[in-house]
């Protein structure tokens, strides 16, 4: 009986361990989501949006970058001029919203970080707030996209 409880509690450790390692894995950031709270009339393109518990990403952390309006109210074709300025693009919403993960920490805060991949840089989103979620980001490099 004995034995079998340390089977299984070795087994609960290696499985909490691996979830824990998977929590900041590269191969999410740059994975699509659509943040759960978007604000009345959508984003501004001059802000970047954190959403710290995004259940659609491995990282936890979808990032919406300048991105003018509403990523749910979303066009395949583009969208019409008109009066409805939340509307986007689906192209847009690809280049602009996807999941990251923090690649850079105030000192001594002893928060995770990680490496961005390919195609991605690291760029401090947040100077403001604690500990957190205050510090840099993976962010979508545009001048690898040009390429």
């Amino acid at each position: 009986m004995r034995r079998k409880l340390l089977e299984l509690m070795g087994f609960v450790a290696i499985s909490l361990l691996w979830l824990a390692g998977s929590g900041c894995s590269n191969s999410a950031v740059g994975d699509p989501c659509v943040p759960e709270d978007v604000p009345a009339g959508g984003f501004l393109a001059s802000e970047t949006y954190l959403e710290k518990s995004s259940v659609q990403c491995t990282t936890r952390v979808c990032l919406v970058r300048e991105l003018q309006g509403d990523p749910r109210n979303l066009q395949e074709d583009g969208c019409p001029r008109g009066d409805d300025a939340t509307c986007v693009s689906a192209i847009e919403v690809e280049e602009k919203v996807y999941c990251s993960c923090r690649c850079g920490a105030p000192a001594g805060s002893g928060v995770p970080t990680c490496d961005c991949p390919s195609g991605f840089f690291c760029d401090e989103v947040l100077e403001t707030g604690g500990d957190g979620i205050r510090g840099s980001y993976c962010v979508r490099d545009p001048i690898a996209e040009a390429q």
